[in-house]
């Protein structure tokens, strides 16, 4: 068994920050809105 697996067995987790980009949060919403809407238009068109 490796280190890696025994660190995980014991629950042992070594957690990765970054700092949050400014406006990543708000952009994601409006594209998955306009996403959204995009695949209702499609499918409300299709014959």
């Amino acid at each position: 068994m490796s280190k890696n697996e025994k660190s995980s067995e014991k629950g042992d987790w070594e957690m990765l920050k970054h700092d949050p980009v400014p406006g990543y949060k708000t952009a994601f919403h409006i594209i998955l809105t306009v996403a959204v809407i995009y695949f209702v238009y499609i499918f409300a068109t299709a014959h």
